[in-house]
């Protein structure tokens, strides 16, 4: 089974694997909004929508945080 149509792999995405199923559900529901965590992560590594270095402010703005 393929979780993607993409160039991920099933290593690159096996998180999904260990994720509760409560988390999980919530996201099916759309009471989880699984862009925006990725947005606030991104945003407080410092990184871009691409993964590259633009340091923590330049971030908050780039994600709209």
């Amino acid at each position: 089974m393929s979780y993607t149509s993409n160039e991920f792999t099933i290593d690159e995405v096996g998180f999904i694997q260990i994720a509760m199923t409560k988390v999980l559900a919530a996201v099916a529901r759309g009471e989880l909004d699984l862009n925006r965590l990725a947005r606030e992560e991104l945003a407080a590594r410092g990184l871009n929508n691409k993964g590259v270095w633009v340091g923590f402010e330049r971030a908050k703005q780039i994600h709209k945080l």
